[in-house]
């Protein structure tokens, strides 16, 4: 009998790599029939054989290759197509005219020979003893087992470019990016922007969660801001500032003596309404005991009117530096493999930084560094190290365009079947000023790019404008 893969298939793609006939096929992909024509795929939702292809490994294994590797034991025996041994080997001939089988080829009908117990005979009555019969040699035996996989051969990776991009500068990368980093006239107005906002976390932390998240995502540096420590320096400073004011109040209105034992409790008072303040604003981990990662960040009582001041600020800091997604959880495929959701979105090309300075742009973009896990990658031995990306760039327009792409067509394969791994991406950066070209360097798989703005053309070596 053919074979067949049942609906119960879960698309690891393990079997394909096995059939010494190239009788398998991923589905929806049409199928090279035994003439070479093209043929419509038999299955749309799963993995199919082909069953004027399939040997049943006949001449190549004792026993068949896919059921051998199918993790949930998909790949059985057609009853609708019984066929013998001799027809399966014929076929195998014909498929592989240049293959030279043994006569004692393997075949998963060849069962092992039951052993027969030799009874002597017994001697005639007054006679001689009968002769005994010569014992009949012992059967073969045939040993069933896993199919070998063979050792993969490395994974390519993409040649070096000798020709450069369209619109690459003739210089070097360094030189680029100290043109690019180096203060022009009129441009210094950033770092102290950044550095105020750095200084004053403690008055912005009172803002909303929401436009503290939308400021944080802007600067894009928590060494600068983040929601997390400007909610806790605004915290701290409600803890010293609230029993001054308390104090200050009761002072003022009643006119209680500051030098006063009963000042005291006013004090007191002061400290607790901070304390209380935080527990609100912090309810999910000082009462739910609830990781910070779930921590929504709240502003106090009088940072909603501040909103309409920062929201000019986070533009004004938006149009300096953006940046892709930076994600850190995880997901697990069907067979308990974890997959970062970073290197998920690496994938896409979307984990990048880039960062605008007077005299032009900074992109650094993160590429995939692992195979994601499916059966495909393991039935083909490819192990887990992603090698580096064929890398396009181009300048167009108010648009930079990165384009990634995996050669080597294993890895297209595991792309077709792995769930997140598309192979190729396309990422396109806004650019607001324009540009005179770019400087590029790649390592550790980590694109970095200079874009040098024309209105900084004059400060580059003479070639570079020439080109």
């Amino acid at each position: 009998m053919a074979t067949m893969i049942t609906d119960e298939c879960i698309n690891c793609g393990a079997c394909e790599p096995e059939c010494p006939n190239t009788a398998i096929y991923q589905g929806g992909i049409e199928f090279d029939a035994l003439d070479g024509s093209k043929v419509a795929a038999i299955s749309d939702d799963f993995f199919y054989i082909v069953p004027d292809k399939c040997t049943e490994c006949v001449g190549f294994f004792d026993s068949e290759a896919c059921a051998a590797v199918c993790p949930v034991d998909c790949c059985i025996p057609n009853p609708d197509i019984p066929e013998e041994e001799g027809l399966l080997f014929q076929r195998a001939k014909e498929i592989h005219p240049a293959e030279d089988f043994p006569e004692d080829f393997p075949s998963r009908f060849k069962e092992p020979a039951e052993p027969e117990a030799a009874a002597a005979p017994a001697a005639p009555a007054g006679g001689a003893p009968a002769a005994v019969a010569p014992a009949a040699a012992p059967a073969a035996v045939v040993h069933l087992g896993k199919v070998e996989r063979k050792t993969a051969d490395p994974l390519i990776q993409p040649g070096f470019r000798e020709i450069p991009y369209v619109g690459e500068l003739p210089v070097k990368y360094d030189d680029a990016l100290e043109l690019v980093q180096s203060e022009a006239p009129g441009g210094g107005g950033h770092p102290i922007l950044r550095a105020g906002i750095c200084l004053a976390q403690p008055l912005l932390g009172a803002m909303p969660a929401s436009t503290k998240t939308k400021l944080e995502q802007a600067i894009g540096n928590p060494m600068i801001f983040s929601s997390a420590g400007a909610t806790g320096l605004n915290m701290l400073a409600h803890l010293i500032i609230l029993p001054i004011i308390v104090v200050a109040a009761v002072v003022l209105l009643r006119g209680d003596d500051l030098y006063s034992l009963s000042i005291s409790k006013w004090f007191l008072l002061g400290g607790t309404l901070a304390v209380l303040e935080a527990i609100v604003r912090l309810r999910e981990t000082l009462l739910f005991a609830r990781p910070t990662s779930e921590v929504i960040w709240r502003g106090s009582v009088y940072g909603l009117p501040m909103v309409p001041f920062v929201l000019p600020l986070i533009r004004k800091v938006s149009e300096a530096q953006h940046g892709g997604k930076m994600a850190h959880e995880g997901f697990y495929d069907t067979g308990g493999a974890y997959d970062e959701k970073k290197e998920r979105e690496r994938r896409y090309g979307e984990i990048y930084r880039f960062e605008e300075r007077p005299a032009g742009y900074i992109l650094q973009m993160e590429l995939p560094r692992t195979i994601p896990p499916s059966g495909v990658r393991d039935s083909l031995g490819l192990g887990s190290e992603m090698p580096d990306y064929e890398i396009d760039l181009r300048l167009r327009g108010g648009w930079f365009e990165v384009r990634g792409a995996v050669v080597d067509e294993r890895l297209r394969t595991v792309a077709a079947t792995a769930p997140a791994f598309p192979p190729d991406f396309v990422t396109r950066v806004p650019v607001s000023e324009p540009c005179i070209g770019f400087a590029q360097w790649y390592e550790n798989k980590t694109l970095e790019v200079v874009l040098v703005k024309t209105s900084a053309a004059d400060q580059l070596p003479r070639e570079a404008n020439a080109a």
